[in-house]
């Protein structure tokens, strides 16, 4: 009967018809119905574990058949959450194995009493989403004569319970009591059984086998199980093959599922090539009985701490480890070498005669900072930078019967573990009870503690193996000579059987929290030794001041807690074993502290969190730290639960940040990650939204200005989402953040629709390859720049692109979802669909994109490259942050070494080539030594003019150049690259030559460094191996057609080196566009993601720009990009206004059909112009009719104008949408309209724009004032409405 419907997850949308369920006459209940009358709002406010809604399987109107509400705790009123096992063992004599973890309580059930078994259904479905209860308790209340109308209804239940009576129960003298209902688990479920399999079984195994993976029956035939059971060599016993069977609605059993276990394991292999000595290495040993031990000598890799990477600290041991002693500083100019009467080149130890003169006499005045650049710079471009790879020994102690004894059979005696080969369940099989199966392999292996599961590389998720996955932990792989290790995942009986508590922390628990916070370092006060010189370093680098901040600020909080009574903070240890036991009969695996949490007003600018979570004001908790055993990750939600019971705290955060410093919280990845909002709105100026400070000084936080990651717990239960397909990306650009974003974010909603019913974690079967310190330099934190005061306008941190990929870098870290690999690709395998990358590794994909275009480059570029495909250490191309950062340090060294004559060129004519200009001036580079190339631009190209390019700002560059040359900088114009003369055999460029236009003159520069802003989307060795690989380029561009699909179907690719091909042509602009916008298109093609809007090739959304410039202007540009190429006039033909006014210039242009098609602020004033997306693209008469008001001269200031308080309706989340209400109540009219003009002609038609206005004017305004009624309280200014006259007349009087 159960099987007829269908129990799902209450949401808000099921309110109103909840409430009709309970309002019904045809219902029967139990629990408290008194709160739920009339109570639409509130219903869904107070805490519950589980809401269940019941309906028909195949019903059309989805009538409500059940609502449930399922809880940690009994809703008994003034009871403590924390005290319902003591109420429960005072009051009853309970002869069950109750404890805190493995019971829920039944608070509240109604029902149709037409169908009194949706009771079962409603319990079973908690069964199976619940594996760890075995008990449902529902207390009934006695009865109170006379209140039929709330009387209870316990008779549909009382079928599936056991009822318990209080000790003070009498038969005969107190019948109407209190009593509990207990619903067992076993008794309910159908019955699962496990046995060896049989030959005869061989054909049910393959049949459940061939739903999952159809290829294994045609590789190894039909007969392989069979084959298997009856082997009869020694390795065939240590292989178990279990049938797991299903009891079916008549009691009989069906086979439903299968498992393969083997103890046939080589140790020294995992142990070889995988971190496993936080498992014991998978040995039990006891150090009383002999014993014997192998040593393995193994390689260990670990990323270094953020410190040791980019500061100014790290480049010193990195100047230090390198060439210490070998290059002198010397102010001369002058290297070491060169200072004798015979010059000694320290690169290839030849003999120079003095008499030698021409380029390379110039080199040897610059040997320094060739060294430098190539020899410590050029270092931070490969993967061991980033890396601390050292060999250790490990030990394997195992017993023995004595000493001497030292053979396999006893290393094979002291395996602590087992290997789940396989395992398949039937579509019939409830997949949420795969968990009895996970208990049920530890019963057959009962002095084992680890339950291990390998899986190829080259292996697809099932969805069996999906879920086994969810009870296992990954395990790291060691550096290895083996090719193609299998991914290894790890589970202990103790995840699977323990049981997860909480108790307050007390005195003698301080000393092991201090050891969890240190995690076992033993290295935080020793200095780095290298052994392979022969002298010893000490590093200036403090790798673990993060640790250290932590372990203070943990013990202040401790000893607040331990010896203030009024203390605003919570400390718990976590342990396992028995909950109903003493804390000091459980072990200790982890610890957490919190604190209340009053800021959550402050969240809602930056982030898209719900607006109506009101009455969780004063339960709202800060995680402050949060460790635990990884094994125990799992247990996520049972912590949060009993956090919630201990506390009264039903909705945690954790905030941290890449700024400051923070503490740790080990669960924060099984918490739900809050996605910042797409687009942000303007900020209200001089306001400063800034926590409490704390009692203990804490770091404050400025919720406006800094950049948080931010996790939430609502205490909902998790779900993954995963994508099926293997996805690989190559390149981590602008385009690759923001698809990885909405990947991330799939399952976020405007109406939070997901986030409100489930606590929901990305499961991503993503790979990213990037290059060597491309990843860790976006989300370095550390580096501090001398010069500037507010890092977040410095150069090195700036970024110029839109909120949307910037927040992929600054309020989430990707590489906690993603698997980034470092390395430089090879080739593709396009038959075998892998990625050879670094000579050695194969990364299989379903799909492969390439996002790896650049910005800047070089012409020709092949022609300059040495043997090693390099070019020149002294030659700068800003593409991404590592490029800034080794620029700064560059620049550090030039005026160290060579500070009286150096020597500077830029190439380039567009904005960042300013912006990278304004930075050295910035930087102490003298302008009397910079000289800027401009290259010649062809005009007049008709295809390339109708382009909307928000990095070029012709008008703007030519003030800009004035400015330079005021400030001493030679500008040279019309000049075009055409090579450049190196130093002798050495990569290093010492002179760059140009040809005039048009006279065709060459022109020859001296130079120290060269900076090139040249565009060049392609690099050399990507063209290569794309070439290597079959796919079709023009002119270094990937050609794609409209879905960006490559001539491979599985190949794509998305960026400023692709070529859109195809016929027809397209009509529309692809380039300089939203990335944003291509992501999600890139989401619906791959079919990821569906439209929320019906879907179309043109763009539609801003294209943002922002950049630094000399004198400490900011420039922010926001462009739309063309729709109709064919049709479109150049921009010459817009209508631009402009205004200047207290050192903030505007400018915006409108197309002939008065859309704002461009918006331009050059401003001082040190923040973010985001909120102008918002504007871009909208109608003049959308922004108060602007082009009107602007000819009037009543706008004095552009930028000003569009941050008055009106422009914040625009901005809202849900204007759109009101928007679309708009819309489809005139176009009827206007249709009809249309239709009347046409068939009685215009002069004789009866409307006219006039009467169409004032029909409607009324209704609009209407829409818009109930609009501000709804959304009041979410706007930073007061508008008024009408009934605020009426309440100040009324004061009046």
């Amino acid at each position: 009967m159960t099987g007829e419907f269908v129990v799902r997850r209450a949401t808000r949308d099921d309110i109103k018809p909840i409430c009709t369920l309970i309002s019904a006459g045809d219902v029967k209940w139990f629990g408290n119905k008194r709160p739920k009358y009339g109570a639409k709002k509130a219903l869904m406010q107070s805490y519950q574990t589980h809401r269940f809604v019941v309906v028909l399987k195949h019903a059309v109107d989805n009538e409500l058949l059940a609502y449930g509400e399922f809880r940690n705790y009994p809703a008994l009123g003034p009871l403590p959450g924390d005290s319902w096992m003591d109420w429960l063992l005072g009051k009853y004599c309970i002869n069950i194995p109750i404890s805190w973890l493995n019971t829920l309580f039944f608070n509240f059930c109604t029902y149709k009493s037409a169908h009194p078994e949706v009771l079962l259904a409603l319990v079973r479905e908690l069964f199976y989403i619940e594996n760890r209860i075995w008990y449902l308790l529902t207390v009934r209340m006695p009865e109170v004569k006379g209140n039929f109308y709330y009387a209870e209804s316990f008779d549909d239940l009382e079928k599936y319970a056991n009822v318990l009576y209080p000790r003070e129960f009498s038969i005969t003298s107190n019948t109407n009591t209190q009593s509990v209902y207990v619903i067992p688990r076993f008794q309910l479920l159908p019955k699962i059984s496990y046995r060896k399999a049989l030959a005869e079984d061989n054909d049910d195994i393959i049949d459940i086998h061939s739903l999952e993976m159809p290829e294994l029956r045609a590789k190894l035939g039909d007969y392989y199980i069979a084959e298997e059971l009856l082997r009869q060599d020694d390795d065939a016993k240590k292989n178990y093959l279990i049938v797991v069977e299903l009891e079916n609605e008549c009691q009989e059993s069906e086979t439903a599922g299968f498992m393969w276990l083997t103890s046939d394991i080589d140790i020294r292999f995992y142990v070889r090539n995988y971190e496993l000595e936080t498992f014991g290495n998978l040995l039990k040993f006891i150090s009383d009985k002999p014993y014997a031990f192998e040593e393995i000598l193994v390689s260990s890799v670990d990323p270094k701490a953020q410190a040791s990477l980019f500061t100014n600290e790290a480049i010193d041991d990195l100047y230090a480890e390198t060439i210490i002693g070998g290059v002198q500083r010397n102010d001369s100019g002058t290297s070491v070498a060169s200072v004798s009467k015979m010059k000694v080149s320290s690169i290839h130890g030849t003999i120079v005669d003095e008499a030698f003169s021409g380029g390379s006499n110039k080199f040897y005045m610059r040997e320094a900072l060739f060294l430098k650049f190539q020899y410590i710079f050029e270092t931070l471009l490969t993967i061991n930078y980033y890396i601390s790879e050292k060999n250790k020994l490990i030990n394997l102690f195992y017993n023995v019967k004595t000493k001497s004894d030292q053979h396999d059979s006893f290393l094979e005696q002291a395996s602590n573990v087992f290997i789940l080969k396989y395992i398949s369940v039937d579509q019939k099989f409830p997949i949420e009870r795969i968990f009895s199966c996970i208990c049920a392999m530890f019963s057959v292996f009962p002095e084992r503690d680890y339950c291990m599961m390998t899986m190829p590389k080259t292996a697809k998720s099932v969805r069996s193996q999906e879920e086994v996955l969810k009870y296992f932990m990954p395990v790291a792989q060691r550096p290895s000579e083996e090719t193609n290790l299998e991914d290894v995942y790890i589970t202990h009986r103790s995840t699977i059987f323990g049981e997860i508590s909480l108790y307050k922390l007390e005195a003698n628990d301080v000393e092991t929290v201090q050891d969890l916070i240190l995690g076992g370092s033993t290295q935080m006060t020793s200095s780095f030794l290298y052994p392979d010189s022969s002298f010893s370093y000490s590093s200036k680098v403090n790798a673990y001041a993060d640790i250290e901040h932590e372990l203070n600020v943990l013990n202040l909080i401790m000893t607040d807690v331990l010896n203030n009574d009024d203390t605003e903070y919570f400390a718990f240890t976590i342990r396992c074993g028995n909950s109903t036991k003493l804390a000091q009969e459980n072990t200790i695996i982890g610890f957490v502290f919190l604190r209340p949490y009053n800021c959550h007003h402050e969240l809602l600018h930056h982030y898209h969190l719900p607006n109506f979570d009101h009455h969780l004001k004063f339960h709202r908790a800060e995680i402050l730290s949060l460790k635990l055993h990884p094994l125990f990750h799992i247990s996520s939600d049972v912590i949060f639960r009993e956090l919630a019971k201990n506390t009264n705290y039903f909705d945690f955060y954790f905030i941290t940040s890449r700024e400051k410093e923070c503490l740790s919280n080990d669960l924060k990845t099984m918490m739900m990650l809050i996605e910042p909002r797409a687009l942000k709105r303007s900020l209200c100026l001089g306001v400063k939204h800034t926590e409490v400070p704390s009692v203990l000084k804490l770091p404050q936080r400025d919720y406006m200005c800094d950049h948080l990651i931010v996790y939430r717990h609502k205490l909902n239960p998790s779900k993954w989402f995963v994508n099926n397909k293997r996805l690989v990306i190559i390149g981590f650009t602008n385009e690759s953040k923001a698809f990885l974003r909405q990947l991330l974010f799939q399952w976020n909603s405007k109406d939070h629709r997901n986030s409100e019913v489930y606590n929901c974690l990305p499961r991503l079967q993503v790979t990213v390859i990037a290059r060597p310190g491309l990843v860790e330099a976006d989300y370095d934190s550390k580096f501090e720049c001398p010069y500037c005061e507010d890092k977040r306008f410095c150069y090195v941190f700036y970024q110029n692109s839109p909120c949307y990929v910037r927040d992929v870098v600054y309020r989430m870290d990707l590489r906690n979802y993603v698997h980034f690999v470092v390395g430089h690709v090879n080739y593709i395998n396009r038959e075998e669909k892998y990625v050879k990358i670094n000579q050695s590794c194969e990364i299989h994909y379903d799909t492969l994109l390439l996002m790896n275009s650049r910005s800047y480059g070089v012409s020709n570029e092949a022609l300059f490259v040495d043997e090693r495909k390099r070019l020149p250490s002294n030659f700068v191309v800003i593409n991404d942050r590592i490029d800034k950062i080794m620029l700064f340090y560059k620049i550090r060294v030039l005026l160290e070494e060579i500070k009286r004559s150096y020597l500077l060129l830029i190439y380039g004519a567009n904005l960042q080539t300013f912006e990278c200009i304004a930075f050295l001036l910035s930087h102490g580079i003298d302008p009397t030594r910079l000289v800027l190339v401009l290259p010649h631009i062809t005009t007049g190209i008709e295809a390339e003019e109708k382009l909307s390019n928000p990095y070029i700002d012709k008008n703007l560059q030519m003030i800009i150049e004035d400015m330079l040359i005021d400030s001493g900088v030679k500008i040279h114009r019309d000049m075009n690259f055409s090579h450049w003369i190196q130093g002798g055999m050495v990569n290093f460029i010492m002179e760059v030559v140009f040809h005039s236009f048009p006279q065709k003159v060459e022109y020859c520069f001296d130079c120290d460094i060269f900076i090139s802003f040249e565009e060049g989307h392609m690099d050399q060795k990507v063209k290569d191996w794309l070439t290597d690989s079959d796919i079709k380029l023009n002119n270094r561009k990937v050609q794609v057609d409209k879905n960006f699909r490559t001539n491979d179907p599985d190949i794509y690719a998305v960026g400023k080196f692709i070529e859109i091909v195809g016929e027809p042509a397209l009509n529309h602009q692809y380039k300089y566009t939203s990335e944003r916008e291509t992501a999600s298109k890139l989401m619906y093609i791959l079919g990821l993601a569906d439209s929320d809007t019906p879907f179309e090739y043109k763009y539609s959304q801003p294209a943002f720009f922002q950049a630094l410039l000399p004198l400490d202007y900011i420039i922010t540009k926001v462009t739309m990009p063309r729709r109709y190429l064919a049709t479109h006039f150049t921009s010459c033909f817009n209508c631009a206004m402009t205004t200047y006014w207290q050192n903030n210039f505007c400018r915006i242009g409108l197309t002939p059909k008065k859309i704002v098609d461009e918006i331009v602020v050059v401003s001082k004033q040190k923040r973010r112009f985001d909120f102008l997306e918002f504007f871009c693209g909208k109608h003049e008469s959308m922004l108060n009719n602007l082009s009107i008001r602007y000819k009037a001269g009543t706008i004095k200031c552009l930028l000003c104008f569009l941050e008055e308080p009106w422009t914040e309706l625009l901005t809202h989340d849900d204007f759109d949408e009101l928007q679309a209400r708009n819309h489809m109540l005139l176009r009827p009219m206007i249709i009809s309209m249309q239709q009347a003009r046409t068939s009685s002609g215009e002069r004789e038609s009866t409307y006219s724009d006039a009467d169409f206005l004032s029909v409607n004017q009324r209704v609009l305004e209407h829409n818009v004032l109930n609009f501000l009624r709804k959304h009041r309280r979410e706007f930073q200014h007061e508008f008024a409405l009408p009934e605020d006259y009426k309440k100040i007349k009324l004061n009046k009087r």
